[in-house]
Formats: structure tokens, sequence, C-alpha cells
């Protein structure tokens, strides 16, 4: 029986906790250094601590201008409304502010560094192909060189070629010319060697039929 009453006691008091809950609101202490709370709605009551500002409080009731409130550490106590404010005070939205704005220089730092990598890629890349398009152009020139000079070298195997077979042709001339010319040139050694031997015999001859005819007139002569 007794174990019933205060099971019924606990559910009561639980029920008169949540329905202080249910209907409280929470407000901040406004931007001053610290504010008090005290165990009763007057200065006259005792101060239990010092709230600074920014302290988020939960209102359990008002009177003549006094709230009753629980701070985060469950303590209650009784502060002056006209040092409360329902909006986050001006200090710690400027805190919050400054730290949302560190967390967002944190979170792009990492961006910010990609992005400076990639940039410097680029240039890099950039760099690269400005380095491959000279390269092409002196390649291509090259190569209409290499090209001129193909020219030049099948027009000078042609002329080579056409050399070649004039002299070939020059040679086989030549080689004609000098077997004629030495064809003549034995022939005029005969005809030379036939002269020098006619003459030779007809010298011969004359000086045969001379002698004869002078024998014959000896012989006359002795008769």
């Amino acid at each position: 029986m007794k174990t019933l009453i205060w099971m019924t006691l606990l559910i009561l008091f639980s029920l008169l906790l949540n329905t202080d809950n249910l209907h409280a609101r929470s407000v901040y202490v406004a931007d001053r250094q610290e504010i008090t709370q005290r165990t009763g709605p007057s200065t006259d009551h005792r101060v239990v601590k010092m709230l600074p500002s920014g302290t988020l409080l939960t209102v359990l009731e008002e009177s003549d201008g006094w709230l009753r409130v629980r701070d985060a550490d469950g303590s209650t106590g009784w502060v002056l409304q006209r040092f409360t404010t329902s909006e986050l005070p001006a200090r710690l939205q400027l805190e919050r502010l400054q730290q949302e704005h560190e967390n967002l220089r944190e979170a792009s730092g990492g961006a910010l560094g990609r992005i400076a990598e990639l940039e410097a890629t680029t240039r890099q890349l950039e760099n690269t192909l400005s380095e491959t398009a000279q390269n092409y152009a002196a390649l291509e020139q090259e190569h209409a060189a290499l090209l001129t000079e193909a020219a030049h070298v099948v027009e000078l195997r042609q002329r080579h070629d056409t050399t070649t077979v004039q002299l070939e042709q020059v040679q086989t001339r030549v080689q004609e010319l000098s077997s004629e010319n030495e064809q003549l040139r034995a022939s005029e050694r005969l005809r030379w060697f036939l002269f020098g031997g006619g003459v030779v015999f007809t010298a011969w001859f004359f000086g045969f039929l001379t002698g004869r005819m002078q024998r014959k007139r000896r012989s006359g002569l002795q008769y």
C-alpha cells in the first residue's frame, strides 16, 4: 500500500515538472558583464550566484518584473527580467558568427589549396602546351626543309643518272674514236712504210740499172 502511494506521488511530481517544462520559455542574460541570481523576487533576497552575459536560462515563473529561472546546471533562482532578452545577445551573435566564419575558412582552406594546386597545374600544362606548340612548329619547318632537300635529292639523282648515261655514251664514243685513231695510225704507218720501201726499192732499182748500163758501156769500149 505504501509503495503504491509513493509511486503515485512520484508520478504526480513528474507530471508537475513536465507541465512546468511545457510552459517554460528560454531567455538569455543580456549584454552586461554579470547579473545576480537571488533566492527570491527582490533585491532583499540572498544572492545565489552570478550569471555571465549570454547565459541561457529557462523561465519557470514571472512575478512583478522578476523571473524564476533554471540555468544549465539545474540550479534555480530569481533574476530581474529587464536584464534578460529573448534574442541571442549581440556579443554571442558576434562570437557565433566569428566561429562560423572560422569554420568556413578552415573548411574552405582545403578547397582553396586545391584551387591553388589546380591553378599551378593549369599553368604548368599551359607552359607545356606552349613548348609543344613551339616544338611542333620547329618540326614543321624541319619537315618542310627535308621535303625541299628531298626534292633536290630527287632532282640531283635524275641529273646524276642522266650524266651517267651521257658519260657512258661519251666513253663509248671515246673508245670508238680511239679505235679509229689507232686504225688510222696503223694505216699511216703502213703507208709510210710502203712509201719508204718504195723509195728504197726505186733507189736500189735505179742504182741497179745505172750500174748495169755503166758496165755495158765499159764492155763496148774494150772491143
